[in-house]
């Protein structure tokens, strides 16, 4: 077996695991080299489990209850569009191709000599989320068949993604009150949609009469008293939507309540998974400042543990039918947001560290980043769908695509540059 196919393997192997079983190991051995404690490691690494494990029960939920109003919205409507949204089906053909593995174990190499270099701050140790860079790393090399390439893609967008990270964490930690030290490139997931809202709301802050709108969520339950409550917000959106899509009124009820229960859940759930991580944070970066005779070492963290700002929740669930109107009516895209539409919570995380909680500039914003995620998924189909068939999937069932990781806007960059410069 030659080098390459052992660290295939064996990455292969490490990443067969649940993420949230994935997470344990990987947080208890930056404890062992933080020197955090058996204790405190153990205790740490299962409350970022558990953290992780209420997100992506709140998410399912949310998930599960959008189906049916999707589904409704499309068919009273009469849309339709040729690529099928398949989510986080991508995850499956990032772990499971042959060609991205290889590139984020070089990348992880390279990062500690950028790191030491100082070119970033970023140490990239939420190795889990490398995964979309397997994703480019897959469709790269299907479509050349050379490894060499596939890395160099695979190295080239995580060193935008670090660098994206280093300019977005001092935004994201003000505005969570994140202690020093926390960086979250997460694949170009997040801090790249939070640089990509850097000149937007530049240009926001400088149109009169918009400039002046700044509803936060605090100034909201204020003014609107109980329909300013987070949970009866939920309520009343879940029960509009489900309207809407004529669900039924008990269908429509329930959707309130299912969004009721994802306004309250989640800024709980990030408590205990920020909660887990704090200490080895502290740790590790005290350790690492030491040995790198520097003070501005971040480290590379999940971005759940970022979502729990107020004004993050509400600006997801008004964002979830305006982001479905956007995929049916824009020109151009060719992929209706079903699946995919669970990554706007995320996303309306990164975008709210830039307007500092301006939940209006927030969904602004977030109209025109859901314009170049339609896009990019459109644009990657092609790309997506090869990488599919090379795994077995069966083409007659038409091609597909997904807002993550196919059409992340920094995935696509990367590709069309590789393709530009070698010619595939």
């Amino acid at each position: 077996m030659s080098f390459i196919d052992s660290i295939t393997s064996g990455l292969s192997s490490f990443f067969g695991f649940d993420s949230t079983v994935t997470i344990v190991g990987i947080i208890l051995i930056v404890s062992i080299l933080a020197k955090v404690g058996i204790k405190k490691g153990i205790t740490s690494a299962l409350k970022v489990s558990i953290g992780l494990q209420g997100i992506f029960v709140v998410v399912d939920i949310i998930q599960g209850a959008m189906i049916e109003p999707i589904s409704n919205i499309v068919n009273l409507y009469g849309l339709d569009k040729s690529i099928v949204d398949i989510g986080w089906g991508t995850v499956g053909y990032a772990f499971g191709n042959p060609y991205g593995y290889f590139g984020v174990f070089v990348f992880l190499i390279i990062n500690v000599f950028l790191v030491s270099i100082r070119f970033t701050q970023t140490l990239y140790v939420d190795v889990f989320n490398t995964w979309r860079g397997m994703l480019l790393g897959g469709m790269v090399g299907v479509a050349t068949g050379n490894i060499w390439i596939a890395t160099l893609a695979v190295v080239v967008f995580h060193i935008i993604d670090v660098k994206a990270a280093d300019i977005a964490a001092p935004y994201i930690e003000k505005i969570n009150n994140f202690p020093p030290g926390g960086s979250w490139p997460h694949g170009t997931h997040f801090s790249f949609q939070a640089v990509m809202a850097m000149p937007i709301v530049w240009v926001l802050r400088r149109i009169p009469g918009i400039k002046d709108i700044n509803i936060q969520a605090s100034v909201v339950e204020e003014r609107f008293g109980i329909f300013g409550e987070t949970t009866v917000m939920g309520t009343i959106l879940g029960i509009a939507i489900g309207l809407f899509s004529q669900i039924g009124i008990m269908g429509s009820l329930l959707l309130g309540v299912k969004m009721a229960a994802a306004f309250l859940l989640m800024p709980r759930m990030c408590a205990i998974l920020v909660e887990g991580w704090f200490p080895i944070i502290k740790s590790a970066r005290k350790i690492l400042s030491g040995k790198l005779k520097r003070d501005d070492i971040r480290i590379a963290l999940d971005c759940s543990t970022v979502i729990g700002h107020s004004a993050v929740i509400p600006t997801t669930l008004i964002m979830y039918p305006i982001a479905l109107l956007i995929s049916l009516a824009l020109p151009g895209n060719q992929m209706i947001a079903s699946i995919s539409l669970i990554i706007v919570l995320w996303e309306s995380a990164a975008v709210n560290a830039i307007t500092e909680g301006n939940i209006f500039h927030n969904i602004i914003t977030l109209s025109i980043i859901i314009c170049f995620f339609c896009w990019g998924a459109t644009i990657m189909a092609g790309p997506m769908t090869d990488l599919a068939v090379s795994l077995g999937y069966n083409a007659s069932g038409g091609m597909v695509s997904a807002w993550d990781a196919a059409g992340t806007p920094g995935l696509v960059l990367v590709y069309k540059i590789m393709q530009m410069i070698f010619g595939f």
